[in-house]
């Protein structure tokens, strides 16, 4: 070895060994994400891990000590909108988005802001709504409302790439949070109501290229063809709005498919119009995805009531015996569990109001039927608690009153329903539901005064040697602000703190030094306003909760 080199090697050396000067993490890797269901010190998928279910084994809060969760610290987030989004967690620090793609980097320990990427996309169609980054070997990913895929890094903020990757702006962005896997970003393309053909594509996180595109329309020659009529396909909608689920052990990705379009007009459409309201099996093992299976939940919908949950992919107990099962859960207020190998149905259950299904908008009077399109199972979905073998999903009881027209015109950058948006038709309520996997009925329902959208978040503790009771909790955000968490066995509410907005976000969870972090974030309430939220809504904010005693912090 030459001086220079042995100089240089010995310097670098030395300045890792400096208190102080450690060298900064720029992960997480491939390798980091697959693992990450272990990792209880980050969050770095949208759901923890490739599972889908937000659910950790937990050492330092239980039954007996909720009552001790404290606020550590608030975030005011600068934006007065529905705030969706799922934060991610790596090495200290939180990411969360506004509805209108900004990206806020948070000490996790005080709840300082380290930087802000303002990105000012010009939208063309669709509404600003933003469900979080994805986060790559020191890059974050963001979707935006104007149809770019954007990279940034992590430590500074500053933009690295910037590609419009929609194919047509007019009538496609991007709501979803974005998913790294095995070295490629995922994410869906939402244009479920504006005339466009829903898609999944991967893309090179390094560039922005596109590696493969999975179309949720089937083509002319393609499995599923025939299900639309005529020329309908064009046009056939199958937003692929939420996130994913993904078996690593076979490279299976699960995905739900929106409904069919125009929404409220299905005599221009007729058949099933695969692969709308739909679950798919997709194996990405190869250059391009093929299906492996798929499960259509409401053939031929004329009420905007597809999938919106993410898939949650888990084990649970069915007839006696562990089996592999996937969940979803949809608009119309069903709750289904399949099969995860097959796709068939384990069981179905409504956990919403239901009425008039098997209708359509009527061309004169009105079609009254339940629930509205921001009724039943909403976005963020649930999660499955393995100690009690249940399912717990929040779901909103809400109708509407339909009409169709007699046609629909596609106009470039205009909505394609082929009808009125329904007019909301009360009372407007929700529940929290705790369903038995094995046979598909309720161990429990909360009723609320207000629609549920907040999701899931199971603690499971008692597992591993602790001297507490084995038994888990339930933590979900509420419409009118509350963060409360559930015991999982019984349904009691066991703690609750109002965040003073709504929760329309999913919560996440990380440990720093040796305590548990709980965080959440709450804005406005946006589509889902109804005229039982009777409280002003605050500012927008990013709650972290803490285990045991704590100082709290705002950024105020």
């Amino acid at each position: 070895m030459n001086s220079l080199r042995k100089s240089a090697l010995l310097a670098g050396v030395a300045m890792m060994a400096l208190p102080g000067l450690a060298m900064a993490r720029t992960g997480p890797s491939a390798d980091d994400l697959m693992k990450s269901g272990a990792d209880s010190s980050n969050w770095v998928l949208p759901a923890g891990d490739y599972s889908g279910n937000r659910q950790v084994d937990e050492q330092e809060i239980n039954a007996q000590n909720i009552d001790q969760l404290k606020t550590a610290w608030t975030f005011d987030i600068p934006d007065q909108a529905p705030i969706e989004a799922s934060p991610i967690v790596w090495d200290g620090t939180v990411y969360i988005t506004s509805s209108r793609n900004d990206i806020y980097a948070v000490d996790a320990k005080t709840g300082k802001l380290k930087w802000t990427y303002n990105s000012e996309p010009e939208q063309v169609v669709g509404f600003p709504r933003n469900r979080g980054v994805a986060i790559l070997d020191g890059t974050l990913f963001m979707g935006r409302v104007d149809g770019h895929l954007v990279a940034v890094d992590a430590k500074t903020g500053k933009e690295v790439w910037d590609k419009q990757t929609v194919r047509n702006p007019e009538n496609s962005f991007y709501t979803m949070q974005p998913v790294p896997y095995k070295g490629a970003i995922l994410i869906g393309v939402s244009n479920g109501d504006w005339g466009g053909i829903g898609n999944i594509s991967a893309f090179d996180p390094k560039t922005g290229d596109r590696l493969w595109q999975w179309n949720s329309i089937p083509g002319p020659g393609e499995p599923g063809h025939d299900s639309w009529a005529g020329d309908s396909w064009k046009r056939g909608g199958g937003a692929i709005w939420s996130g994913l689920a993904i078996d690593p052990t076979t490279d299976t990705l699960y995905v739900d498919a929106g409904n069919p379009q125009p929404d409220f007009l299905g005599t221009v459409r007729k058949g099933d119009n695969l692969y709308t309201d739909s679950m798919i099996a997709l194996d990405i093992s190869g250059p391009k995805p093929k299906v492996k299976w798929y499960h259509q939940f409401i053939p031929h919908d004329t009420h905007d009531w597809d999938p919106a949950m993410p898939p949650v992919l888990f084990t649970g107990m069915v007839g006696g015996k562990q089996a592999k099962l996937v969940a979803a859960g949809d608009k119309g207020g069903n709750f289904w569990i399949l099969d995860a190998k097959t796709g068939d149905l384990v069981s179905h259950t409504p956990v919403s109001y239901q009425l008039n299904h098997d209708t359509q908008p009527p061309q004169e009077g009105n079609n009254y039927a339940c629930p509205n399109t921001n009724g039943g199972v909403e976005y963020n979905g649930g999660a499955f608690d393995p100690v009690t073998n249940t399912f717990f999903v929040p779901s909103t009881n809400q109708c509407g009153k339909w009409t169709g027209y007699e046609s629909a015109e596609y106009v470039a950058g205009q909505f394609y329903l082929g009808g009125d948006f329904p007019s909301l038709v009360g009372p407007n309520s929700g529940w929290i539901n705790a369903v038995d996997v094995g046979t598909g009925v309720f161990s429990w329902r909360d009723h609320l005064g207000l629609p549920a959208n907040g999701g899931a978040l199971v603690m499971d503790y008692g597992s591993k040697g602790q001297s507490a009771e084995k038994g888990s909790l339930v933590f979900t955000g509420l419409l009118d602000g509350t963060f409360a968490a559930y015991d999982g066995k019984s349904g009691k509410m066991l703690w609750h703190h109002d965040t003073g907005a709504s929760i329309v976000a999913p919560p996440a969870t990380y440990t720093m030094d040796g305590q548990r972090y709980v965080v959440v974030a709450a804005g406005d309430p946006g589509f889902l306003e109804v005229p039982e939220l009777t409280k002003e809504t605050g500012p927008s904010v990013l709650t972290a909760f803490v285990s045991g005693k704590s100082t709290q912090t705002s950024s105020r």
